[in-house]
């Protein structure tokens, strides 16, 4: 199970990395071309490329700040249980002994 969960993210790893790839070569390639006009092909293929672009540097930013709010969490987590937790007699192990 656990080796299928990582070929399973190698591959989605893979296919990211190829859909930024061929977006950022298709645009490269065709930035300077004889545009048509109004309906050109090229030019609506060159805005799609640059809206795959955007949308997975955005995915990206949100996973960043997702993984960065997990992180501080677990981190501010066992400070914040010790802050609430009691100073009893008990808790200091004193004996009452009068």
């Amino acid at each position: 199970m656990a080796k299928l969960r990582r070929v399973c993210a190698v591959l989605l790893a893979a296919l990211v990395l190829f859909a930024v790839l061929t977006s950022f070569l298709a645009t490269l390639g065709e930035a300077d071309h004889d545009c048509t006009g109004e309906d050109c092909p090229i030019c609506a293929a060159v805005a799609v490329c640059w809206k795959v672009l955007e949308r997975l540097a955005k995915l990206l930013i949100i996973t960043l700040i997702f993984a960065a709010s997990v992180l501080a969490a677990l981190c501010v987590a066992p400070a914040f249980c010790r802050l609430l937790r009691k100073v009893t007699p008990v808790s200091l192990n004193v004996k009452l002994l009068n």
